[in-house]
């Protein structure tokens, strides 16, 4: 039983970070992120608080907010830009702007 379980959980982790790497690549691409930015070096970190994904910063929470009103887990180019007017840290800021002059959008600097 615990092998199975072990397995699932593998599993679990492997479509997370997919999925995970599946986003970024939409952002990446529908912002022209290059690699050696301050985004760029940020890759999860723009949507998740971790290196590697996991809890969702302020950011994450606004576009997985819209995912959950549209009924999907699946990133789309069209969610993105309806959080780039939202200020999702509070700070006076949109999302669309720290975007633009290579600011994270979901971490305070």
């Amino acid at each position: 039983m615990k092998r199975i379980l072990s397995i699932f959980a593998l599993l679990g982790l492997g479509a997370m970070a997919l999925s995970t790497n599946a986003s970024w690549k939409i952002f990446e691409e529908k912002y022209h992120i290059q690699k050696d930015s301050k985004i760029g070096a940020a890759t999860c970190q723009n949507c998740h608080i971790g290196k590697k994904g996991g809890r969702l910063n302020p950011y994450g929470k606004d576009i997985q907010a819209i995912m959950k009103s549209e009924g999907t887990k699946k990133m789309t180019v069209e969610f993105l830009t309806k959080v780039e007017g939202l200020d999702s840290l509070k700070d006076g800021q949109t999302n669309i702007a720290k975007i633009k002059a290579d600011k994270n959008p979901g971490q305070a600097e």
